[in-house]
């Protein structure tokens, strides 16, 4: 097989791409005719991606009429379809770019949802509790109409070292907090249990929501576990009436719980078989009517299979951020 490049280009889409069978790489740049070049990439084939590579480039050496049957036709449409390709890829490389200039977050991403997102949100939460989807879209609607907790959030930032607000964003953008903070609204529970806190930010929200609860009548306990000792700094104040952090290893400290949990959040050590162990771990905690929430279903089954082994019901929904390069996580639900 030929090892010299093949090029083939979209003079109208602006797309040019090449593929090099020697190195296995193939290369896109992608500049709409009058505009700036938008992306340029190159990545490297692996596998059967590679031997793709190779058997494209051998084709495209060929002379027209000894090229495999179907070939032609292969190369001729690869540009459209890496335009097609490169229109998504070039959104969230932009995204990328904005971000990292914009943002100060390395880890535990924050963003808002948008507004279809949000829709579907509300009414897989609506679901879940069994309450009418305009109360769910009211209290999904809450937090951002909250003056004084984004003033408790502006101003716990203000208060932190150096060090540690240069990790946290200046605005208070929720994304699937919003559905934990809903889900406690209309159960109104009298516990709440999340592991894994990090900076507190699903910790201030459910508090938050808590807050609200009481005031309404019907008072309600968060409690948190995180293995730092560092956690949770944004619920303090008002908010931390509501809650308390346990600091050691999660499982360990859910086994000190005995009190019947209404909603639990897993959040902590992402790994499958640990997700797994805290299901197991407050299991005996739980009713009929208690909710769990996995943080981590996006990636395990670990909260289907324990929704099954426990006769409960599992929906799942999916993030979709708004101007943002994450792809963005999810909520697993299991409920009776």
């Amino acid at each position: 097989m030929t090892t010299t490049p093949l090029t083939l280009s979209d003079r109208t889409g602006g797309v040019s791409l090449q593929l090099d069978a020697a190195n296995g790489e193939v290369s896109l740049k992608y500049a709409p005719p009058g505009e700036p070049l938008r992306l340029a990439a190159t990545i490297s084939a692996q596998g059967g991606a590679r031997d793709a590579v190779s058997i494209l480039c051998a084709a495209g050496a060929m002379a027209a009429s000894t090229r495999p049957a179907g070939i032609a036709t292969r190369l001729s449409r690869l540009p459209a379809r890496a335009e097609t390709a490169s229109r998504v890829i070039g959104r969230r490389v932009q995204q990328f770019m904005e971000w990292l200039v914009a943002s100060k977050e390395d880890t535990n991403y924050t963003y808002d949802l948008t507004p279809l997102n949000r829709a579907h949100l509300a009414a897989v939460i609506s679901v879940v509790t069994e309450r009418p989807i305009t109360e769910i879209q009211g209290y999904l609607a809450e937090p951002d109409a909250d003056a004084a907790l984004q003033a408790h959030y502006t101003q716990t930032l203000a208060r932190l070292p150096a060090e540690m607000a240069a990790l946290a964003d200046p605005v208070a953008r929720w994304a699937r907090r919003l559905g934990w903070y809903a889900v406690l609204r209309a159960l109104k529970p009298r516990l709440v249990v999340e592991t894994g806190v990090d900076k507190g930010l699903g910790a201030l929200l459910l508090c938050a929501a808590l807050k609200r609860n009481t005031r309404e009548g019907h008072s309600g306990r968060y409690l948190g576990t995180d293995i730092n000792p560092n956690a949770g700094y944004l619920l303090n104040g008002s908010y931390a009436e509501h809650g308390a952090l346990l600091i050691g290893d999660s499982i360990a400290s859910l086994r000190s719980l005995a009190q019947p949990i209404d909603v639990f959040i897993n959040d902590s050590d992402h790994s499958a078989d640990y997700e797994y162990a805290e299901y197991k771990t407050i299991a005996h905690l739980l009713h009929p009517g208690s909710v769990i929430i996995g943080d981590n279903s996006h990636v395990t089954d670990k909260l289907t299979r324990f929704a099954a082994e426990t006769n409960r019901r599992f929906l799942f929904f999916r993030e979709e951020p708004e101007a943002h390069w994450y792809a963005g996580a999810g909520i697993g639900f299991a409920f009776t």
